[in-house]
């Protein structure tokens, strides 16, 4: 931290706040120039040069957070502030989010429609992708942090039959995808849409980015609303994938929550395994995953 402070010092900024990050391991910071403010975004673990190569990708498509500088020496970059209304806030505080979701919906099919296009083979976004083999080892961390430390009745050998069977049922057509776009990714400042942590952009099947934000943990939206919506969001793939997907979305989601309140002692995101497992309620029986029921049983 006292690195961080020094090279902002010497760039002119001054450090104004550790934000709420995601459940990543880069760190985010409010910073202050002058009168105006940035979010630096620090890489732990991970280099930057992917991650501007996925920014020039998007750019031009999407209302990205505009990267403003690179800080090589500290693995950190100078972003946009996107400021403080996610549309997780925006949806609880009583807001007219309609109309943001349906444009929301547009710029989905949008990056599905004009990234191919620009992507090369060696480009970062083409070399990952949300396969059998992923989505297995997705739920397999799923079972090791959500299953086994509340003590879930669902014996292994059932569990993995299960999510082969779930799996199995995937259809594996490809495109580009923001990968996590939900509430707390997407902000609204001055009546424009900001999105940000784009830098996990890949291939995944196509209802993948239309589950994410219109079955979002973290935001419940009223279902008659939301099912207009999702009516929107199915003609672009099949209403069964778009039950598959979700269901294995929000498997995955329960593992991710698992893991940031027992190991990483994040403990709010106990406040989202109730809005999870009310979509898995519906999911589960849409399928028939008798296999995945103690998951939503109290």
């Amino acid at each position: 931290m006292e690195e961080l402070t020094r090279f902002l010092k010497k760039k002119g900024f001054t450090l104004i706040e550790p934000l709420k990050g995601d459940a990543s391991t880069r760190s985010f910071y409010r910073v202050r120039k002058k009168r105006e403010t940035f979010v630096l975004m620090k890489f732990n673990d991970e280099g930057i040069e992917e991650q501007i190569k996925v920014y020039r990708l998007l750019g031009a498509i999407l209302p990205l957070a505009r990267i403003v500088e690179v800080f090589y020496p500290i693995n950190s970059l100078l972003m946009e502030d996107a400021g403080d209304q996610s549309l997780e806030n925006f949806v609880r505080e009583g807001g007219n989010w309609r109309p943001i979701y349906e444009r929301l919906l547009e710029i989905i099919e949008d990056l599905q429609k004009y990234t191919p296009a620009l992507l090369k083979m060696s480009h970062p976004v083409a070399t990952r992708k949300l396969n059998k083999k992923r989505f297995k080892r997705e739920l397999e961390f799923t079972y090791t942090n959500f299953i086994l430390p509340y003590e879930i009745s669902i014996e292994k050998e059932k569990w993995n039959q299960a999510v082969e069977k779930l799996l199995n049922l995937i259809e594996y057509k490809y495109v580009v995808t923001h990968r996590d776009f939900h509430s707390r990714n997407i902000f609204i400042k001055n009546g424009k849409i900001i999105i940000l942590d784009y830098q996990d952009t890949m291939l995944a099947p196509v209802p993948y980015d239309y589950a994410s934000l219109l079955r979002d943990n973290y935001v419940l939206l009223p279902e008659r609303e939301r099912k207009k919506l999702e009516e929107i969001a199915i003609k672009k793939t099949s209403p069964f994938q778009y039950e598959v997907i979700s269901l294995q979305r929000h498997l995955k989601a329960l593992g991710t929550f698992g893991y940031q309140i027992h190991r990483k002692g994040n403990k709010y995101f106990a406040d989202y395994i109730p809005i999870t497992r009310e979509y898995l309620k519906g999911e589960i029986k849409k399928l028939s995953f008798i296999e995945f029921l103690p998951l939503v049983q109290e």
